[in-house]
């Protein structure tokens, strides 16, 4: 029996299950099938962050199953997308913001614990926390643009931040980290491309990362843990929009890129650099996030991103069309 399933139990859906790990930390627990993020999860989510705010120290989101999670629920987004239903694609995207959003900004710390696959959805989920506890064989990666969206859990957001922190310029990274679709082959692999950021921890034997994301989480508790205030993230304008923009034509006109892979490229451009800005400024998260969630909204409208879709869930392989 797994470690986690020997701890009490406070609350449990199809999806997830929330249990004690003692000291006054919780940890939410994902075990859907390859523990895809659906609504249950999500809901369960939003309990568990009431239930630790009420009682609790802080939180820890990790399992020990064979992958942390290897996204949000494909079947059900392309379900949604065939049938046009475009209210229930933007209320699922709102969903999902609200959750990542919620983990950032906690009260009282949340830590997650990503191991083995972390990708998509997952990987949105794993960057939210005030700290990430990684296993040493994490593999980290915002994988979207593979079935024909960008990421709008928050990832594309989240990565924008991280590319300019502390003055740094590292978009033209990050546009290449997410228009790849990259995925880290470590954790240390993932610090490189800024999916985990330097405070972050990784755990060599992969059986004590629920202690050490626990041990975390007291650790925070214990110096007087402050959630981050809501930044205002800088609008990079039309100079960097016309440098992104150069290199996917180029990509496209040297055969690296299909057409429609530069037609989602250059939406996820837009997104980066602000929309239609022309010269630098800055705007609140919720800007961005807004911006990522018309674009996703969108390319759920296209026949190749369903043709995208379609191929991930049938052959587990991108289709390059």
């Amino acid at each position: 029996m797994s470690f986690l399933k020997g701890q009490r139990l406070i609350r449990q859906n199809a999806g997830a299950s929330l249990r004690d790990l003692g000291d006054g930390v919780a940890c939410l627990e994902f075990h859907s099938k390859m523990n895809t993020i659906g609504g249950d999860i999500i809901s369960l989510l939003f309990t568990s962050l009431e239930e630790t705010n009420a009682n609790f120290e802080g939180l820890v989101i990790g399992n020990q199953g064979q992958n942390f999670s290897a996204g949000a629920n494909l079947m059900l987004l392309m379900m949604e997308a065939l049938e046009g239903n475009w209210d229930e694609i933007d209320h699922m995207v709102r969903t999902f913001q609200r959750a990542t959003q919620a983990i950032r900004y906690n009260p009282k710390p949340v830590v997650t614990a990503p191991f083995a696959l972390a990708l998509g959805g997952g990987c949105e989920i794993a960057m939210a926390g005030a700290r990430v506890q990684a296993a040493a064989e994490t593999y980290l990666g915002l994988v979207e643009v593979g079935a024909g969206i960008i990421p709008a859990g928050g990832g594309t957001t989240e990565m924008l931040r991280r590319a300019t922190a502390n003055g740094s310029t590292r978009v033209k990274e990050v546009f290449e980290n997410i228009g790849f679709g990259k995925v880290s082959t470590s954790a240390e692999h993932a610090r490189q491309l800024l999916y985990l950021r330097p405070e972050d921890g990784i755990t060599m034997n992969s059986d004590r990362l629920i202690h050490d994301a626990k041990a975390e989480v007291l650790q925070l508790a214990a110096t007087g843990y402050r959630p981050p205030v809501p930044p205002q993230l800088p609008v990079l304008g039309e100079t960097v929009g016309a440098e992104l923009r150069l290199g996917i034509y180029l990509m496209r006109e040297a055969g690296h890129i299909t057409e429609y892979e530069a037609h989602i490229a250059r939406k996820l451009a837009y997104i980066l650099c602000g929309g239609d800005a022309t010269r630098p400024s800055s705007a609140p998260e919720q800007y961005f996030l807004d911006l990522e969630r018309e674009a996703f909204k969108s390319l759920c409208g296209e026949p190749r991103t369903h043709a995208r879709m379609e191929h991930v869930l049938k052959k587990g392989k991108v289709l390059r069309n």
